[in-house]
């Protein structure tokens, strides 16, 4: 089976679990970052869809109107980063696309239409 379409079918495995939980509206940023270290904000609004990082910090979910758009485990696609905890440390909002940091330095993108969920370093 090829990489991509392993990465498809757990993404959209992982979206159709229904593991989401309700967001609390005071942790969501209008701006288009979030670098956890900094922050307690676990959100980004944008084109009335909030990218919430869930309670696990490896799950990032897509609400609009509040109800799951898709869902994703980052860690599980990506894999455990080399270097550092398994979690997400910052979340970017770029037009088409999220950007994730894990661990130390370990580099994902997601679709921020489909939840689509790539390793890029």
């Amino acid at each position: 089976m090829k990489p991509f379409l392993k990465l498809s079918m757990l993404t959209f495995l992982v979206t159709q679990t229904g593991i989401a939980q309700k967001f609390n509206d005071a942790l969501i940023s209008k701006g288009s970052e979030i670098n956890f270290a900094k922050t307690q904000k676990r959100g980004i609004k944008k084109n009335n869809i909030v990218y919430y990082v869930e309670n696990d910090l490896q799950t990032i979910s897509a609400y609009k109107r509040k109800k799951l758009k898709w869902q994703t485990n980052v860690i599980s696609v990506c894999g455990k980063p080399k270097n550092g905890n398994p979690e997400i440390r910052y979340i970017g909002y770029n037009t088409d696309k999220l950007l994730i940091v894990m661990g130390k330095h370990h580099f994902a993108e997601i679709d921020v239409d489909s939840g689509l969920t790539r390793l890029v370093g």
